[in-house]
């Protein structure tokens, strides 16, 4: 069963699949796993301003139901069916059909990850830091800000895998920013290498992850470049990306360690106006049970800046965040318990976009998460 799961995950491009689905069988060559995930948390939010309060939050931060198999060989198919916290209602976060013509040559068509960035392509349960915390309406992180960058999109993806992964290749074209008036696409392009011949495994599926827990030794290096086209005389937003993760097993110690930078140009068709951030993230990982788990600390920095022409000046907020976190692996990805810390501070530019005025701020969060 474990063995056929990780097959399937190999063809269907999953980073995480649980380590118990339910399998329904049609035929020897039709069938579906079944898989049920969620993550739970509480966060004690820092004051974000002068008019606010610290406060208590408690939310159901994801809930999934998803669905992936194949009617035989050459089609298989995902579906990923997600609640929405804030409307309480769920909504399709994935949804497409697959031809594998070989491991070299894949398409995918439907709704589905917009290979650009490394964090697009991870699933949230697959993150060392599942919570971000939000900057209130100051749209400084192009990772998880605004319509041009989604990390999800309606389209075709090519994607295959050469010499057992040692280059990973995604050519996309999808539907971009999505209103009545706009008849433009979005172009994707992302290359990945691994050294395989030093003996790292190639990333091999359609989606990657943070951490793979000792489980493989990775070592990937990847470029992604994207421009969304956009009608009525705005400006394409043009967007570039570079990343690596490393993770190695010495003996009972996991060391983790993850970079990437990314650039935005034309943020939302506005010309010259341009958001860039830097990151570096890592995790310790001791791999024995301590208790009933594994432990490991998990620290992440990163600075988002945007670039804002005001006439005769330029504004330039910026955001800096350092994030510590323990996350505690009861059975792998499958039931994770996390207590983290997220510190935020903002720059003037970036406290005056705020009426009242931001302010920096702390976030406490623990969290649950289980999948089966």
């Amino acid at each position: 069963m474990r063995k056929s799961l990780l097959a399937m995950a190999a063809l269907m491009g999953v980073a995480t699949l649980p380590a118990h689905a339910w399998r329904v069988n049609i035929d020897k060559e039709t069938f579906a796993d079944i898989g049920f995930a969620t993550i739970i948390r509480g966060t004690y939010e820092g004051k974000r301003s002068n008019a606010e309060k610290s406060r208590l939050q408690f939310y159901v931060n994801n809930f999934n139901i998803s669905a992936s198999g194949q009617v035989n060989e050459l089609v298989y198919f995902n579906m990923n069916l997600e609640g929405d916290p804030k409307s309480n209602s769920p909504v399709f976060k994935d949804s497409f059909i697959g031809l594998k013509f070989a491991d070299e040559f894949r398409v995918q068509a439907g709704l589905m990850r917009v290979p650009f960035t490394r964090y697009a392509l991870t699933s949230t349960y697959a993150l060392l830091f599942p919570y971000t915390p939000p900057y209130d309406a100051l749209a400084v992180n192009p990772a998880v800000v605004g319509p041009a960058y989604k990390t999800r999109d309606a389209g075709v993806v090519v994607w295959g895998n050469v010499a057992d992964g040692m280059l990973k290749y995604y050519l996309g074209v999808t539907q971009g920013v999505s209103n009545s008036t706009n008849d433009k696409l979005a172009y994707t392009i992302r290359l990945q290498f691994t050294p395989t011949m030093l003996g790292f495994k190639g990333e091999t599926g359609y989606t990657v992850a943070d951490t793979y827990l000792g489980k493989q030794n990775a070592l990937s290096i990847g470029v992604g470049y994207r421009v969304v086209g956009r009608s009525g005389g705005q400006k394409s937003t043009k967007m570039w990306t570079v990343d690596m993760l490393y993770e190695q097993k010495f003996g009972d110690i996991v060391p983790n360690l993850q970079v990437g930078y990314i650039h935005q140009k034309d943020v939302d068709g506005n010309a010259d106006e341009k958001a860039k951030q830097l990151y570096a993230q890592g995790q310790l990982l001791y791999d024995q049970i301590v208790g009933f788990g594994k432990p490991a600390l998990a620290i992440r920095w990163e600075q988002n800046k945007n670039e804002i022409p005001t006439g005769l000046a330029t504004e330039n907020p910026k955001a800096t965040r350092l994030g510590v976190w323990v996350n505690y692996y009861i059975k792998g990805q499958a039931a994770k318990v996390s207590l983290g810390v997220d510190s935020v501070n903002l720059n003037s530019d970036a406290k005056n976009i705020c009426d009242p005025a931001c302010k920096n701020f702390t976030d406490v969060t623990l969290l649950l998460q289980t999948q089966f």
